[in-house]
């Protein structure tokens, strides 16, 4: 072999191995592909996190801003925290019961509006009974009521007592009337009860 085809075939091969570096697939550049790739998916899980953080806490925050529907019984002691529905939609009047003080928990969208029912609208009444605590048994052989109560409890100078309305406190023939009121009583059993001062 000569030195002219030592020189062709230096080229040939030369040009073969252009050929085939052509072809390589550009490994760098998939690297450096790939961590740009896993730099933008961390960026966007740390916007995600700071978003969901933030959205959170947002609403957090409103629900503990959020003051509870509740009012105070002061001559006995008792706050009722009421359903959200009630806001805005009842009334309390204080009257007496055998020595005790008895609060009535009036519809406002009946009561005093006037009317034939202008009376009418009452929900509940909350009262206490006795100087003394007793348990619900010894409340019902002591003193047997004429009207159906739910006992709540007792401390040590008294005991508390829910009265439950047994007569039609609104227009049947009214749906607006009747509707709302249905919706204020199935609200009680969502009440809570906190006493002030239970020593």
């Amino acid at each position: 072999m000569n030195g002219r085809e030592l020189a062709d075939r230096i080229g040939n091969i030369d040009g073969y191995m252009v050929q085939q570096a052509e072809r390589l697939p550009d490994y760098g550049a998939r690297r450096r592909r790939k961590w740009a790739m896993g730099i933008a998916s961390c960026a966007a899980v740390f916007v995600l996190a700071v978003g969901s953080f933030t959205a959170g806490a947002v609403v957090f925050a409103k629900e503990m801003s959020a003051e509870p529907e509740m009012v105070t019984l002061e001559e006995i002691g008792l706050t009722l925290l009421l359903p959200d529905t009630w806001k805005e939609n009842y009334s309390v009047e204080v009257g007496e019961m055998e020595g005790g003080y008895l609060y009535t928990f009036y519809d406002n969208t009946i009561h005093g509006q006037g009317g034939e029912w202008t009376e009418s609208g009452a929900l509940f009444f909350i009262g206490t009974y006795g100087d003394t605590p007793m348990t619900e048994a010894e409340m019902d052989a002591a003193h047997h009521h004429a009207y159906a109560y739910e006992y709540l409890f007792s401390t040590r100078t008294t005991n508390y007592i829910m009265v439950c309305v047994s007569d039609m406190q609104y227009d049947p023939g009214d749906p607006d009337m009747s509707s709302h009121y249905e919706m204020m009583v199935q609200g009680i059993s969502d009440i809570r009860f906190v006493l002030d001062n239970v020593l």
